[in-house]
């Protein structure tokens, strides 16, 4: 019997010891922060940068934004708390937004900040914002959603799913910063009139904004850096589009694979090889040309067109990534794993991919032409 006793006691204690560990928060009484922006200051405010918030109100239908310029961002919430009269919680953060001038000068102090804080989740979303990103925050009538967060969350979950755009989250983001022979990238957000659209790619150099990818280009970059589900591709067939000869492949997948022809070669100083596999099918339900669909020989023909016209694409965005220096593709992970340790660590990895020669070589299928020829 007084084992059993001492048994009980010993566990109400522990009860009692973890249920004052526990960081309580009452729903009613908290304020959960959707999103998070921030952008540089005025230019007579160097050391300072502008903060600013969206908190959705209990009908889901208005948020609370909150901006203000601070040293730091722990700094700013202090201030947001002496306005608020909810405990602001960052457990449901969704989108972390920083203007432009801003990720070109580095954004990792303040990822770092939110990394640090353990209610916040690693999906959060990273995008560059060409805009205001108070202004951007602080509308509230976008036909899309009810506030701007939730419409920017479902916005690029929805683009981030078909593979089209890759996904940017903070995990994603750290985990390409830290690692070595790869640069994180960004979904870069725009303000239009009635909306908001995804507007390229970001290309970080470090956590330095350094290029973009065009929007119109967001696919050939995702069949450069990712294996795409099913996403959709429009592709000039001549390189004059004045031309008019164009395809659409729909519900789109690809797979990619890398090559490093001349790791060894590297060790003698001679210049990097590298030649990116891509294979990749779809659905042709748009053409317009002069070939025949329904003849065999043309429908091989189109995809040699096909072919060529995706790999000059991009062949010209590895080339532009290679001028700013940013490996988003990850070529130097392949790199790293075909040297020596030590001979990695002693290469200048960014002048010798500069340099390198990257080739691509596609392969087209078309799986099927719609329901007209079958």
């Amino acid at each position: 019997m007084k084992v059993k006793l001492g048994w009980l006691t010993l566990t109400l204690t522990l009860l009692l010891l973890l249920t004052s560990c526990t960081d309580e928060h009452i729903l009613e009484n908290a304020g959960f922060i959707r999103t998070i922006a921030y952008d540089t200051a005025d230019k007579d405010s160097d050391n300072l940068i502008r903060v600013t918030i969206s908190i959705p109100k209990a009908n889901h239908q208005d948020a609370i934004v909150y901006s203000t310029l601070a040293k730091s961002d722990k700094n700013a919430k202090m201030f947001f708390d002496r306005q608020n009269n909810r405990k602001l919680v960052n457990g449901q953060l969704r989108q972390v937004l920083f203007g432009e001038d801003l990720a070109k000068k580095g954004i990792w102090k303040h990822l770092d900040s939110l990394i640090r804080d353990p209610s916040i989740g690693t999906r959060l979303h990273v995008i560059v914002a060409e805009a205001d990103p108070q202004n951007l925050l602080q509308r509230n009538d976008y036909p899309q959603g009810p506030t701007a967060g939730e419409y920017i969350d479902t916005l690029i979950r929805t683009e981030a799913k078909s593979g089209e755009v890759p996904e940017t989250n903070l995990y994603t983001f750290s985990r390409d910063f830290y690692d070595e022979g790869i640069d994180p990238v960004a979904n870069i957000l725009k303000e239009q009139k009635a909306s908001l659209i995804i507007n390229g790619i970001a290309l970080f150099k470090g956590d330095q904004y350094v290029g973009k990818i065009q929007p119109e280009e967001r696919m050939y970059f995702g069949l450069l850096h990712h294996n795409v589900r099913a996403g959709d591709l429009y592709i000039d067939l001549k390189e004059d589009q004045t031309d008019g000869q164009q395809a659409a492949l729909q519900f789109l997948s690809s797979h990619r694979k890398v090559d490093v022809i001349s790791s060894q070669g590297l060790l003698n100083n001679k210049r990097l090889k590298v030649v990116l596999h891509i294979h990749l099918k779809g659905s042709l339900l748009e053409y317009i040309g002069d070939l025949d669909m329904k003849k065999q020989s043309d429908q091989r023909k189109l995809e040699r067109e096909m072919q060529e016209a995706i790999q000059a694409k991009c062949k010209s965005l590895i080339h532009m990534m290679q001028e700013q220096q940013t490996d988003p593709l990850g070529i130097g992970q392949y790199v790293r794993n075909a040297v020596p340790h030590d001979v990695w660590h002693k290469m200048d990895w960014r002048q010798i991919y500069s340099d390198a020669d990257i080739s691509v070589r596609v392969n087209v299928r078309i799986k099927d032409y719609g329901k007209l020829l079958h």
